[in-house]
């Protein structure tokens, strides 16, 4: 995964997933497409990766895919965080200029005494 970091208020990221890859198995045979939960998945790991470990995800809003992503294509990841919503995040994944999956994220910190 290679990364660049955008202004402090945005966070955007480059990754390829490889053909290799356990999302690309059974999805489909002879045609491997990046699943919408391994999308959600990234963009999860996008934040917990700036954020924090404890962040947890606990809803989603206005998720829309609108582009297969296929093996070792590079997904460019940004997320900026909405102004006066604690948590909520709007994200977009696009791949050569196109929106492939776009939406909003409601996270919230897992407190380390009470998982």
């Amino acid at each position: 995964m290679s990364s660049s970091t955008g202004q402090a208020t945005s966070i955007d990221r480059q990754v390829a997933v490889p053909e290799d890859s356990l999302w690309f198995q059974g999805h489909f045979p002879g045609d491997p497409m990046l699943p919408g939960i391994a999308q959600l998945h990234l963009v999860l790991e996008v934040l917990k990766a700036h954020l924090g470990e404890r962040l947890r995800l606990i809803g989603l809003k206005r998720v829309r895919f609108k582009r297969i992503i296929r093996p070792r294509e590079t997904i460019t990841i940004a997320v900026a965080p909405i102004p006066d919503k604690s948590g909520l995040f709007r994200f977009h994944l696009t791949v050569e200029g196109e929106n492939a999956c776009s939406g909003m994220m409601m996270t919230n910190l897992v407190d380390a005494d009470h998982p």
